[in-house]
């Protein structure tokens, strides 16, 4: 694990801007934007967390989701490992994605109700290619990573309380086993009592894997 401020950059955030447009109507002239993201610059380091502090609506959502290319940027330059992500197309950009992850803030929303927690956690797995067969026992491995077992391999979503929701989005976010995780208030929308479980589980996961 490299220290903080050491070697090279894993992540470069560069002047990063994301505006949107004020309309009126959906297709009217523009009357200005809103500035969600205005210059923002830092860098992140192998092993090293950073964490953005500032009150509801000032841009973290959308920092992080610009980072990952879920929103468009307006400007500046996001360097992954000495590639630009903002200046590649879908097809350079897939391949990457597998490496960067976001673990997002509302375990409610975030999971899709139709998909068994099996299908939920090797999503992402099958996306890249990897074989049926094999993703029973990839998905008993990851939840036991997050303290559940493998009875809640053919359960859904409702069958989970918010603090066992959010361990299985953080199951789905490690399955790719990614360099880089935006955790976009991950522990805000659950009970404080289980706010601290999270938090350990996230702190133990990133010891165990860097």
């Amino acid at each position: 694990m490299a220290e903080a401020g050491s070697g090279q950059a894993l992540l470069s955030v560069q002047d990063l801007r994301t505006w949107f447009p004020i309309r009126r109507l959906l297709f009217s002239p523009s009357r200005g934007s809103i500035k969600a993201v205005d210059g923002v610059s830092f860098d992140i380091y192998p092993g090293e967390t950073l964490g953005l502090v500032g009150e509801s609506g000032c841009g973290k959502t959308t920092l992080g989701r610009t980072i990952l290319r879920l929103e468009r940027a307006s400007g500046g330059r996001v360097v992954y490992n000495g590639q630009d992500l903002l200046s590649l197309g879908e097809s350079a950009l897939r391949p990457l994605r597998r490496r960067l992850q976001m673990i997002f803030q509302d375990p409610y929303s975030s999971l899709n109700p139709r998909l068994a927690v099996r299908d939920i956690v090797t999503e992402g797995l099958r996306q890249h290619g990897q074989l049926d067969s094999s993703l029973d026992a990839v998905a008993t491995r990851l939840l036991r990573e997050v303290g559940l077992d493998a009875t809640a391999l053919y359960r859904y979503p409702h069958e989970f309380s918010g603090g066992q929701r959010q361990r299985i989005s953080i199951a789905r976010a490690i399955s790719l086993q990614p360099e880089f995780i935006v955790c976009d208030e991950a522990v805000s929308a659950l009970d404080v009592s289980i706010q601290a479980q999270i938090i350990n589980l996230l702190v133990d996961l990133r010891r165990r894997y860097g």
